[in-house]
């Protein structure tokens, strides 16, 4: 299979994973990440816990156990608010240097597993006064991958997640620590470099649900004559696409297969995603998602107009067919090596997941 990515931009797909999971809880998992890895170089608190590896599957984590120094957190009281803003508060001094995390909620829900994607609400707390900065609590909980980017780059909100139930809320704290700023091209190369202090901040996370790994719904049996067959195999639910026969449509055919019973996506809405991709020419795969078993989350003002417009208005739970001329992909130019000239391409998409984004597109 080639290694051609689409439908996102070349520069984005899952190196981009971990940025946008909250526009204000991704601020969360980046500091806690600096805290515990550093981009310096320098030595950084760091949990002996995390980092430890077993081959047996995790167990759900009881109240008041974590990563870290968890009863440093065992003043912390977390109340949801009733359809608004939750409190904190905070008894005593959160007195630990480490990255700690502490259960004040063991859920009792599905277990989460490598590989899922999570739907979680996020608050950004002063661990000095409780006060909470930022949430999504009182909004729409978003779409969090459980992957090896999130592994690497944040192993005790990682280790925190994987063997734990639907409905678990953990605090996580991120103490004080100091960064080296790099200098500036004009700087003498005899100065000493600065650092920058990050201040400490504590973080509760919810994993209010896990999504479906493929689509869910009623069966369309409906169906345009002139598009290919799509099976579906038993054993991991992956669909494909069979070759295709005659000459492709001029215009954009969206076919619903499977539809869902979630909300209507939106033309601006970021999805949650598992698809397939084949040249219409000869039904060749040039990427898909199910060949790792992990979804991809994206803005639909980031994709190829054939996407955008294909996606729009179907429900979340849908598996649909899109046949995508030329135009609405990839044009004269195509995308060598896998997308020829004036190619038109077909895909199957499970619409897994769709949240309303935080920057509508201009348009």
């Amino acid at each position: 299979m080639s290694s051609f990515e689409t439908p996102q931009p070349p520069t984005a797909r899952r190196r981009r994973r971990l940025l946008p999971l909250l526009s204000l809880g991704a601020a969360g998992l980046m500091l806690a990440t600096a805290c515990a890895t550093g981009d310096d170089g320098a030595d950084q608190p760091h949990s002996d816990t995390a980092s430890a590896s077993t081959s047996a599957a995790p167990e759900r984590a009881a109240v008041g156990e974590g990563q870290g120094e968890p009863d440093a957190l065992t003043g912390v009281t977390f109340t949801e608010g009733d359809g608004g803003a939750p409190t904190v508060e905070i008894d005593g001094e959160i007195d630990t240097d480490q990255p700690t995390t502490r259960v004040l909620t063991a859920g009792e829900g599905e277990q989460v597993q490598e590989g899922d994607v999570l739907k979680m609400s996020i608050a950004v707390v002063d661990p000095a006064s409780g006060e909470v900065v930022a949430e999504n609590f009182s909004g729409e909980p978003e779409a969090v991958p459980v992957d090896d980017q999130l592994k690497s780059m944040n192993p005790e909100i990682h280790e925190m997640l994987v063997g734990n139930g639907a409905g678990t809320i953990v605090a996580a704290y991120s103490p004080e620590y100091d960064v080296s700023v790099p200098q500036t091209e004009s700087a003498s190369p005899s100065a000493s470099p600065s650092t920058q202090t990050q201040p400490a901040q504590l973080f509760v996370y919810k994993i209010d649900a896990i999504l479906p790994k493929q689509a869910e719904g009623e069966e369309v049996t409906e169906r345009d004559e002139r598009l290919p067959d799509v099976t579906v195999d038993e054993q991991s639910g992956r669909p494909s696409i069979a070759k295709p026969d005659g000459e492709a449509p001029q215009e954009l055919v969206v076919q619903p297969l499977i539809e869902g019973e979630g909300r209507e996506v939106g033309a601006d809405d970021t999805v949650t995603v598992q698809y397939e991709g084949v040249t219409w020419s000869d039904g060749e795969v040039f990427d898909s998602s199910w060949e790792t078993g992990q979804a991809i989350t994206f803005s639909l003002n980031q994709v190829i107009e054939g996407w955008k417009e294909g996606l729009a208005g179907q429900k979340v739970g849908s598996r649909v067919l899109l046949s995508i001329p030329a135009e609405k992909a990839y044009g004269e130019q195509g995308k060598p090596p896998a997308i020829g000239e004036n190619e038109p391409l077909l895909f199957v998409v499970d619409i897994l997941d769709a949240q309303a984004s935080a920057t509508p597109s201009a348009n």
